[in-house]
């Protein structure tokens, strides 16, 4: 399975959650390579600390090569069950292949950014991968502060999901998934004995994302 992340705004929560999903696929037996897209390297960054301290479940991480990132997909879809892939925010060509190639995108989004002006761009990306990739499933996440959303936030939410064909929203809620620094290389589910509300809201989306039920919920849950 290809799964894209990808988001509009320059913020490390889709790195964090590409990095987190990846470790919980690994760990159910998959073998999962995480394909870092984007500029600032985040989760490649990240694979290659956690294979450095010799964690386990170990996670391939890979950059693009000179080929691009179309030839690369072709070259690791035998040698791997799943591959994640951390689209960044620019549409760049590699944004747009990665959106092109995935079974899912999923779009972290934090409440203060639905903003439709500014989200107009995004929007417009994930209409034109659906028109190339008809199969193409969207799944937004709200990212939420430390404080429960209030009802105008989840109808901005709503609002925006709309905007998407087929979109649909996922019903976890994630709080600030990228204010915690578990160390290099780790995440949540190396600690989870000490973050166990930050596991739990990981692992339902997980739930969401590679066990999807075949009728659409868009209310949104929370564990807070």
């Amino acid at each position: 399975m290809i799964i894209a992340i990808v988001n509009q705004k320059a913020n490390p929560d889709r790195s964090v959650v590409a990095c987190s999903l990846a470790v919980l696929r690994a760990g159910s037996g998959r073998k999962v390579c995480l394909v870092d897209v984007d500029a600032a390297r985040r989760g490649y960054a990240w694979s290659i600390a956690r294979s450095s301290t010799g964690l386990r479940p170990w996670i391939s991480g890979r950059t693009v090569s000179r080929r691009g990132l179309q030839q690369d997909i072709e070259n690791l879809i035998p040698l791997f069950n799943d591959i994640l892939i951390d689209a960044g925010t620019r549409d760049t060509p590699e944004c747009r292949c990665a959106l092109i190639a995935a079974k899912l995108v999923l779009v972290p989004v934090h409440a203060n950014e639905v903003d439709l002006a500014s989200q107009y761009a995004l929007i417009c990306r994930l209409n034109t991968a659906r028109m190339y990739n008809p199969g193409l499933r969207v799944l937004f996440v709200m990212v939420s502060g430390d404080t429960d959303l209030d009802e105008a936030e989840r109808a901005a939410m709503r609002a925006y999901v709309s905007r998407v064909m087929s979109a649909s929203l996922a019903s976890t809620v994630l709080h600030e998934p990228a204010t915690r620094d578990y160390g290099a290389g780790r995440c949540v589910f190396d600690a989870e004995i000490c973050d166990p509300e930050q596991a739990a809201e990981i692992r339902a989306l997980y739930d969401e994302v590679f066990m999807p039920v075949p009728v659409q919920n868009t209310a949104l849950t929370t564990f807070r």
